[in-house]
């Protein structure tokens, strides 16, 4: 593709996106390039450049400046994010998640985020997870357009070859950064990059076109794949979190094993790896009655409940945070990490308002809230009404003065309901984790 066809091809496939242009922005050829042709297609005024800062070279905070520097000539809005990238395990993949979770904060619901990744970019994908024994849907690689989280990403120059992007940068004269670690071999991408690919298109020239084709065939093949594991979470009686066990049983294991990919892909939960899916049956499926055994990887948990089978976020299990005091007159909104509480016209609590403050936390054991003239164990409420253990460490309670006054996913006290015409709080609570 020519330099001149860039600003063209992202206005045609950026067409549909009404939000804000979000662009991941390391400042490297890829990326800089990107920029410019978005600028050129006359999006700039759209557009907010995201540099993350890893922290992880020298010259990190020159990267840094450059990038800032650039966004102010171009004329863009520029945010730069801090990210901790300690651990243990793989660096490049601790790296590129805490990455698209910087991002992914500054995407809104009609937003969209763009990555720079190209055809070269997606041969590399393909094959590193060949490597690592990947299914269709593993092997389609990166989409063009891919939905997690609940937020757009698209990848508009995934059909572009870098030698196209390499003219392009060279006749806009732009600047861009050259990170020295894409050339440290330990990284298996730069082995590949460096070791492997050029070898394989010395003997077949057309090797990254027909990998990328291969892509797009296994892409159609997991949709696929996808449509069928969303008729049997259907089926399965599914709803957001969890699954009827009794539906479950009745899949077959190739279908068991696909349901999970797609119902992963589904919540935004990188799907746990083979060898925990084969345990599903073993150590959730059929233990004892009396058991609530749990298999965990880093991205997720599946646990069993009432004869349902749940999948979870890590977060989804954190209790809610501390005890808050929390004047709703004055201040709408109160957040505690992934949890919301706001003032709402369709507020699922309906408290009478009042000058005092209300002080807000989790339930720690032996709570009782009045209700239709008894007191009422919070505890025995919330496991009657069938909410599970871990969620009702989310549901947040709240007090004036000591006294219980609404509970969530149960009601307002009496005494503290709003008459008709009555100044009242109606308060919503939203769980981004689940």
């Amino acid at each position: 593709m020519t330099p001149d066809a860039l600003p063209d091809h992202l206005r045609h496939s950026l067409a549909d996106i009404r939000g804000r242009l979000v662009l991941g922005y390391s400042g490297g050829l890829d990326s800089s390039v990107l920029l410019a042709a978005l600028c050129r297609a006359g999006l700039a005024e759209r557009l907010l450049a995201v540099h993350v800062h890893h922290g992880l070279h020298a010259d990190a905070d020159q990267w840094l400046a450059h990038c800032q520097g650039q966004a102010r000539l171009a004329g863009i809005d520029f945010i730069a994010e801090r990210v901790d990238v300690a651990g243990k395990g793989n660096l490049e993949q601790r790296a590129r998640r805490a990455r698209r979770k910087a991002l992914l904060a500054h995407v809104g619901e009609q937003d969209a985020l763009l990555l720079a990744h190209h055809r070269q970019d997606q041969a590399e994908t393909l094959m590193l997870r060949l490597l690592r024994g990947a299914g269709a849907r593993g092997l389609a690689a990166m989409a063009p357009v891919q939905r997690w989280q609940g937020r757009d990403i698209h990848r508009p120059l995934l059909t572009v070859a870098r030698a196209d992007l390499a003219q392009a940068g060279a006749i806009w004269q732009l600047q861009w950064i050259e990170d020295p670690a894409n050339d440290q071999l330990h990284f298996d991408r730069n082995f590949l990059r460096h070791k492997v690919m050029p070898v394989l298109a010395e003997r077949w020239p057309e090797t990254v076109q027909s990998m990328q084709l291969s892509a797009s065939v296994l892409a159609e093949q997991a949709e696929l794949l996808d449509q069928l594991a969303g008729q049997d979470f259907a089926a399965c009686d599914g709803a957001g979190d969890s699954l009827a066990l009794t539906g479950w049983l009745t899949l077959s294991a190739a279908r068991r094993r696909n349901l999970i990919y797609g119902w992963c892909r589904r919540r935004g939960i990188r799907p746990p790896p083979a060898d925990r899916i084969a345990r599903i049956d073993t150590e959730l499926v059929l233990a004892a009655e009396d058991r609530q055994p749990e298999i965990c990887w880093p991205d997720g948990v599946l646990l069993r409940y009432r004869q349902r089978l749940w999948l979870l976020a890590p977060a989804a299990r954190e209790p809610l945070p501390g005890c808050h005091l929390w004047q709703p007159a004055q201040q709408p909104a109160l957040s505690l990490g992934d949890i919301s509480i706001r003032l709402a016209e369709q507020g699922e609590l309906i408290l009478r308002a009042t000058g005092q403050s209300l002080q807000v936390r989790a339930a720690e054991g032996g709570e009782r809230i009045l209700l239709r003239g008894r007191h009422r164990q919070v505890s025995e409420l919330w496991r009657v009404a069938g909410i599970p253990p871990w969620r009702r460490q989310r549901l947040p309670l709240f007090f004036i003065d000591g006294e219980l006054v609404a509970a969530a996913a149960i009601g307002v006290a009496d005494g503290w309901s709003a008459a008709p015409g009555e100044a009242a709080f109606r308060l919503t609570i939203e769980d981004s984790a689940l």
